[in-house]
């Protein structure tokens, strides 16, 4: 807000893509692409999510990221878009910036699963599956 002079705060928009809680079963990243197997509880399957040409990613045991939850009202979705995303301004600060100016549109998703955070930083239009389908 303006009085403080405080940077905006995330905002979490939830995609309502994969239902219900997941675990974490298989992650795998090419230099490329980023697999991420779901353990679905309610659909009891796995759940195949893939994104393309990251840049970007991060696995956080759930509890070592309370302080993000703390302000943020708790969503309940898998599968989240992170705005104004504390992770791409740090990304911007650590390098993007001077490799590449202001250039490049980056957005940041962010999965849930029950005991860890899954952060993701690609491109804004670059191509994230669920189970073969784009989303």
């Amino acid at each position: 807000d303006m009085m403080t002079n405080q940077p905006p705060t995330e905002k979490w928009m939830p995609l309502q893509c994969i239902a219900g809680e997941c675990s974490l079963s298989r992650m795998e990243y090419d230099a490329t692409n980023l697999l991420v197997e779901l353990d679905s509880f309610l659909e009891k399957r796995v759940i195949k999510v893939v994104f393309s040409d990251v840049f970007s990613y991060r696995v956080t045991l759930e509890h070592f990221r309370w302080a993000d939850f703390v302000d943020t009202p708790k969503t309940k979705s898998t599968l989240v878009r992170v705005v104004n995303s504390n992770f791409v301004k740090w990304l911007e600060a650590a390098g993007e910036k001077q490799l590449y100016g202001n250039t490049l549109d980056i957005a940041h998703y962010m999965l849930q699963t029950t005991e860890h955070v899954i952060d993701v930083i690609l491109l804004h239009d670059s191509v994230i599956t669920i189970d073969g389908r784009p989303l």
